[in-house]
């Protein structure tokens, strides 16, 4: 099989990259910079470079393809993004990418994966949850953005298009290639990481992701967005423990995701004025209030994929950025 991964620079697209080439597969990675980048690097891949929001772009990728993969992420995680027209418009640029991709994947008639978000699988279980679900929605694009395009995918699916939507949670592992201050391993490791709380958390291990991927096509599960998790523990248990691995003292100040919520809205907000990018961006907040609410997903074990140790998710993504030198 011939595929193309959109994203394939990407944490869980890099990872879907190599699953595929593990299976013999011959991947296509697609991006927009010149040189691919270092997690790339080594990897029996073609690489070609282009622009999505280009009109026919999608078209030349795919040409020749068995498989579409879109593991791309072009929407801002900031509240106050740089201003290109995608970034100010969010709502509007990802619907027209997405109806380009699915207008280019339906004259090819080939399967789709798109890799989505569990913020569109959370279920709140109060109307105070309902409430803060609803603000957040307002508060940040990311989420109604998110929506927007599962439910484009899925009205195509509801016509015909083979799609296998994944919602993974928070992804750990390997490969990750974002900015240092947006990974959550180095900004324990280098003491930027202050304050832990009980907030509940869910982590997948990127690999489980990618092969999940996989066991969902073979089993031609289209249509139905799979929520994907992993172990769920308390903020403070994942913190001590990434930083016992990696040899450090773990953060001991006491704290809740949902009382910090407000403070990084007008922490970001104060960074946006001043035309910088906060370190801390509010979605990351935003997420962890949400993990709670998620209702655990039974099809997930229909795809027998066993879940990696947390140990060894956590050793693997210690050494891969000691590799890049984030930590």
């Amino acid at each position: 099989m011939k595929a193309v991964v959109i994203g394939a620079s990407g944490h869980i697209g890099n990872a879907v990259t190599r699953a595929l080439l593990d299976e013999g597969h011959e991947v296509t990675a697609c991006g927009r910079r010149l040189i691919p980048p270092s997690n790339l690097d080594g990897l029996p891949i073609r690489y070609q470079r282009g622009d999505a929001d280009t009109p026919g772009q999608f078209e030349k990728w795919i040409d020749g393809h068995d498989l579409v993969v879109d593991a791309a992420a072009p929407y801002s995680i900031y509240l106050f993004p740089e201003g290109s027209r995608a970034q100010l418009d969010p709502m509007a640029h990802a619907e027209r990418r997405t109806r380009m991709l699915l207008e280019a994947v339906a004259r090819r008639d080939v399967p789709l994966v798109y890799v989505s978000s569990f913020t569109t699988r959370v279920k709140p279980r109060t109307s105070f949850e309902q409430w803060h679900l609803e603000i957040m929605k307002i508060v940040h694009p990311y989420l109604h953005t998110k929506e927007l395009v599962e439910s484009l995918i899925r009205d195509r699916c509801r016509r015909g298009l083979r799609a296998v939507i994944v919602n993974p949670t928070m992804c750990l592992g390997p490969w990750d290639m974002h900015e240092r201050e947006m990974c959550l391993i180095p900004q324990l490791l280098n003491g930027r990481m202050p304050a832990t709380s009980t907030q509940t958390l869910n982590v997948i291990d990127v690999r489980d992701v990618a092969v999940s991927i996989i066991a969902a096509l073979r089993k031609e599960i289209y249509g139905t967005p799979i929520t994907l998790t992993g172990p769920s523990l308390r903020a403070e248990q994942l913190f001590s423990r990434v930083c016992e691995l990696g040899g450090v003292r773990s953060p001991r100040i006491p704290g809740s995701a949902t009382l910090a919520l407000p403070a990084s809205f007008w922490w970001e907000l104060g960074f946006g004025m001043a035309g910088r990018k906060a370190p801390l961006p509010t979605l990351a907040m935003i997420f962890a209030t949400m993990i709670e609410w998620l209702v655990p997903d039974e099809m997930q074990n229909q795809l027998g994929v066993l879940p990696t140790p947390l140990d060894q998710t956590i050793a693997h993504s210690i050494e891969w950025y000691r590799s890049i030198g984030h930590c």
